[in-house]
């Protein structure tokens, strides 16, 4: 079971050398159930991959139990976590933080026990210097970055506790070069200084705004005497042939839609008579036919008629519709004949004619 005080109090030992090392675990509102259900689980699956020596697994989980509910109990196997993994610089930070927080909480022998591990590492750290040229302070938007974290400028100059292993540094400010190096600590009281260099202005003056064109008021007038500067000649109006091919285009389309209706038209009467003479076969005088087949053919001769009565509507008016169109248009460039094709078996539309 997971024993821990909660942490009340922010990391005082971090110090500067929270910016070029991971172990920041800030503090947060109380966490619900569920949540601390989840730290729990976190921290027991932690412990059990350090027992089996497999650290590196660990210390992720440890620091996300951290971050769902702190504790102090938390940060003394975190640090001790990141001591198994080389990590010195994280593993005497949270030593110290957890030395502060035990204090703080009244739990001296804790408090101890943490403040003695810090002291233990603090001879062996690695540290690592950032300076940089005055040049670069007095640039808009000049930064430093450090294993992937902003260093601030307070930080300049001054020897921080780092991790060992390669670090990455680089320095940046918009219009400029950015200048990168890394650098490679071992893991017995290394230290590197790194001066990031005035950085080079991007060659290449930035590109003249773009001025909108004069507007007529601001044209100047020409001199007495001068002669008067041609105004730009007012775009032509549109063709009338192209408007009227397009009238005609749409007369056309509209027209020929009318002449299928028609055709569809006359295909459904041509089925309607056939169907009336077929029924009247079976229906043999009277006004009442008797004969079930004979009902069905007068019943299908029916629906037949009103799809063609509707198909000729729509036809006729599609028809006329188009031809309006068509014949209204201006300077008419072609010539078109449509006709509908009616067969026993099939209804089509034949188009021909001559296009200039």
């Amino acid at each position: 079971m997971r024993r821990h005080q909660r942490s009340t109090a922010h990391p005082v030992a971090l110090g500067l050398c929270a910016a070029l090392i991971s172990g920041a675990l800030p503090a947060r509102a109380e966490p619900s159930a569920a949540e601390k259900a989840t730290a729990e689980a976190l921290f027991d699956a932690a412990l059990d991959l350090m027992k089996q020596g497999r650290s590196e697994e660990a210390c992720p989980r440890l620091e996300q139990s951290h971050r769902i509910d702190p504790g102090i109990g938390t940060l003394l196997y975190l640090a001790e976590c990141y001591e198994n993994t080389g990590r010195t610089a994280s593993a005497w930070a949270t030593f110290r933080q957890a030395a502060s927080e035990s204090r703080a909480a009244g739990q001296a022998e804790r408090s101890r026990k943490a403040q003695a591990r810090a002291a233990r590492l603090e001879p062996g750290l690695s540290k690592l210097s950032i300076g940089v040229a005055p040049e670069n302070l007095a640039l808009q938007g000049f930064a430093v970055r450090s294993a992937g974290q902003p260093v601030e400028p307070a930080i300049f100059g001054i020897a921080i506790p780092v991790d060992p292993g390669e670090i990455a540094i680089e320095a940046s400010a918009p219009g400029h070069e950015t200048w990168k190096t890394t650098v490679k600590l071992g893991s017995n009281k290394a230290s590197a200084n790194v001066d990031v260099p005035a950085l080079k202005r991007l060659e290449g003056p930035p590109p003249d705004p773009v001025k909108p064109p004069p507007s007529e008021a601001e044209v100047p007038a020409p001199a007495v005497g001068a002669p008067a500067r041609a105004s730009a000649p007012a775009p032509a109006p549109a063709p009338v042939e192209s408007r009227g091919d397009t009238m005609r285009l749409l007369g056309l389309v509209v027209g020929g839609a009318g002449v299928v209706g028609l055709g569809v038209g006359t295909f459904f009467g041509v089925k309607a008579i056939s169907k009336n003479g077929d029924a009247e076969g079976y229906c043999k005088g009277g006004s009442t036919c008797e004969d079930p087949r004979g009902v069905t053919l007068t019943e299908e001769a029916s629906s037949a008629a009103t799809a063609s009565n509707i198909a000729f509507g729509l036809g006729a008016a599609a028809l006329a519709g188009g031809a309006v169109l068509y014949f209204v248009a201006p300077r008419p460039s072609s010539r078109v004949e449509v006709g509908p094709v009616v067969g026993a078996r099939n209804v089509g539309l034949r188009v021909g004619g001559t296009f200039q």
